[in-house]
């Protein structure tokens, strides 16, 4: 009797120890570079998957973890890890005669296809990065891998046979992204040009594919308790012309001459973020570039730019 009793005992540890262990700063070995993929996977940029957890592993766990309404300590321990495997869990792939189709997609697309593409690449093993819709270096490196991998020609470029060794189906534009909208003249570096714009929150416009990323931030943000009130998108000629003057006469903030802000090219955006101390900075800090956004104005925190 003591015996099995001993033994009923012992079967609790033994699936207690098949959990992942908990992970911190400094942390090294193969749980870690688990914990590198898992993330990269989620679109959480922890660098090099190099078992070694650093302070820009130990930045995208906070990233995460925030995202994902957990307290961002930085400890990977059962809830973060529950929620990493929830949020990397491949779906099950279609029958193996079903093949894929969709868009051809090279370098420079953008839009849900190349979404859809990320995911399913990253999925199968093959780090495209996050999936953010913009089909770029990382990307390009992803789909030659796997054609490479596949026995195809590696030369990037997603057409009917890659779509159907992915086997998945998608259909939709690219570029543009959805939810394009009027077409006006915008300007960059002086140059007029036609540009579509598509709807951000508090009624204002950004360039398509820069309001897409935004709104997907926008989304984010909100899960994370965090409000990105937009003050200033796309901006026409006469409304630069009326900010420059104001700036000129010393009543305004700073202000580009007209033709030259990229609120006229449709991917500036001012952000109501307060001090540089508020949980609303400190969050475009951690997150923005994970969606594309760039702080590039050292004098104005609140100014961001698309810049993928």
């Amino acid at each position: 009797m003591v015996a099995i009793a001993r033994s009923s005992a012992l079967a609790p540890r033994v699936a207690a120890s098949a959990a992942p262990p908990t992970l911190r700063l400094n942390s090294r070995g193969p749980s870690v570079v688990t914990l590198q993929k898992k993330l990269k996977a989620a679109g959480f940029n922890p660098g090099a998957a190099d078992g070694a957890f650093g302070p820009k592993t130990l930045a995208a766990v906070k990233a995460f973890q925030k995202a994902r309404g957990l307290a961002a300590d930085g400890v990977v321990g059962p809830k973060t890890w529950s929620a990493l495997n929830k949020a990397t869990a491949p779906k099950p792939p279609p029958p193996a005669s079903s093949g894929g189709s969709g868009p051809t997609l090279r370098h420079g697309a953008r839009g849900e296809p190349v979404r859809a593409l990320q995911n399913r690449l990253n999925a199968l093993g093959f780090n495209a990065g996050g999936a953010d819709g913009v089909f770029g270096d990382k990307t390009l490196a992803a789909v030659k891998a796997f054609q490479k991998a596949r026995g195809l020609t590696a030369d990037g470029v997603v057409g009917p046979k890659t779509w159907d060794k992915l086997g998945i189906k998608v259909q939709g534009p690219t570029t543009p992204p959805p939810g394009g909208g009027r077409t006006v003249t915008g300007y960059v570096n002086g140059v007029p040009r036609q540009i579509t714009l598509s709807s951000i929150p508090n009624g204002k416009e950004m360039r398509s594919d820069a309001a897409a990323a935004f709104n997907r931030m926008h989304a984010a943000a909100r899960a994370a308790g965090i409000n990105l009130h937009v003050n200033s998108g796309f901006r026409s000629m006469e409304e630069q012309r009326i900010l420059y003057q104001k700036y000129l006469n010393g009543t305004g903030n700073l202000a580009a001459k007209p033709g030259y802000s990229n609120h006229q090219g449709g991917i500036a955006v001012d952000i109501n973020v307060g001090a540089t101390s508020s949980a609303t900075y400190r969050w475009l800090a951690n997150n923005a570039s994970r969606f594309g956004f760039a702080r590039t104005v050292p004098s104005e925190p609140w100014h961001w730019e698309y810049r993928p």
